[in-house]
């Protein structure tokens, strides 16, 4: 191996395949040291948003017209190729597709650091694969990484070597917050609420999740239903619901009880019957907003309240809701498990518990001090945590030290 490197960069590969823009993916190709590393991607799937980015930015990748693990050993044979070919180092993968692949794909191209990251919960809540598929992964990986100390708990409980696990958490690009343009935030405002002068000083509770049970949004609704008693014109945000209201509806109706597309949409049938006990106007959906910086500007507080501690691996909202300086109502899951405090940066609630979310949102919206103090604490924490900078520091110091590592045993 110390021939392999010595006298060239470290050449690094991602594998991986993602249905939509996953924005650390690309500061990583732009921003690590381009005189000790040199990097290049395997894309499984030709539709994949980051590979017209790494195109533009002129950083090497391949695609396959493989997409998922039905077809593991073309697309395994494929990925081994190329790193045959390129003399790849070091592999990182990510998400099962692509670790399933790549971590195989490493393992019989003799790529000497295998690097296996992990995003998804223990397995006895994460049942998509079988459990022999993912053993698979680790026993090929030669080292794991975990985004929170929650997500190594996990990784260990399923049986991995704590030894062969690295923390090193998700970063973001600091800049992204800090310079958010005043007309964006006017753009999103017109596109979404009222002209009406008046519903610009409504108090707007924002939610950023996915229409599924664990992310705990009927627990939210309840809980905003609370704070409508005492703030009668409040304003609900849902984004990033992933969910279009009037599609579900009309595949729901078209479908015949024995169909086994219903039972798909229970969890989001369940919170839209909490929405029906709302007041007309009185929240609003947004299934996706690309301009997730600009939008958070929009709320006064903002809530994520998953209902347990397991699901949520990381939740990046939790540190962008901290840089966009909103002050959170939120339960103690993934990141937050490492940096929340109770009203020190955060307004910290037990589990599927509304009345607590609803006396959080009310005691932040009237207590102006204690507001500002959890914002400075909150944004002061995720900039020393958080910094994408920090992040890649710590990846680059870690490919070098398993490279050595290797070269040793």
């Amino acid at each position: 191996m110390k021939n392999r490197c010595s006298a060239r960069r470290i050449r690094v590969t991602f594998v991986f395949t993602h249905h939509i823009r996953w924005v650390p993916f690309e500061l990583a190709a732009t921003l690590i040291d381009k005189n000790q590393f040199e990097i290049d991607y395997v894309i499984l799937g030709t539709s994949d948003p980051i590979i017209d980015f790494l195109k533009k930015n002129n950083i090497p990748v391949v695609s396959s017209s493989f997409d998922d693990y039905k077809n593991t050993p073309e697309v395994v044979k494929f990925v081994y190729d190329h790193l045959i070919k390129n003399q790849t180092d070091i592999v990182q993968a990510h998400w099962f597709a692509g670790s399933l692949v790549g971590m195989q794909a490493a393992y019989y191209a003799n790529v000497p650091v295998r690097i296996f990251h992990r995003e998804h919960p223990p397995l006895q809540y994460y049942n998509r694969h079988p459990t022999s598929k993912h053993q698979l992964i680790w026993d090929c990986a030669t080292h794991l990484i975990a985004v929170t100390h929650r997500s190594k708990a996990g990784m260990v409980e399923d049986g991995i070597p704590e030894g062969k696990i690295t923390v090193i958490p998700t970063g973001f690009d600091l800049a992204e917050f800090k310079t958010i343009d005043s007309s964006r935030v006017d753009k999103l405002r017109e596109k979404y609420l009222d002209s009406d002068e008046y519903v610009h000083k409504r108090p707007i509770i924002g939610v950023v999740a996915r229409y599924v049970k664990w992310k705990g949004v009927e627990f939210v609704i309840r809980a905003f239903k609370q704070v409508l008693d005492q703030y009668p014109d409040a304003l609900l945000i849902l984004a990033g619901t992933h969910i279009e209201r009037s599609l579900v509806l009309e595949k729901i109706k078209a479908a015949s009880k024995d169909d086994i597309v219903a039972p798909q949409y229970n969890d989001v049938l369940s919170i839209f019957d909490c929405l029906a006990d709302l007041p007309d106007k009185s929240y609003i959906e947004i299934p996706f907003e690309d301009d997730l910086f600009s939008l958070f500007k929009l709320f006064d507080i903002f809530v994520h309240t998953p209902i347990d501690s397991i699901q949520e691996t990381f939740g990046q909202v939790y540190v962008e809701a901290m840089l966009s300086k909103v002050p959170s109502v939120i339960t103690l899951s993934g990141s937050a498990l490492d940096h929340a405090r109770h009203q020190e940066n955060a307004w910290i609630v037990t589990y599927q518990n509304s009345d607590q979310i609803a006396e959080g949102i009310l005691a932040l919206l009237s207590d102006h001090d204690l507001r500002e103090r959890m914002i400075r604490n909150a944004f002061s924490c995720a900039t020393e945590n958080y910094d994408i900078l920090t992040q890649i520091r710590a990846m680059e110091k870690f490919y070098v030290s398993a490279l050595e590592s290797c070269s040793s045993s």
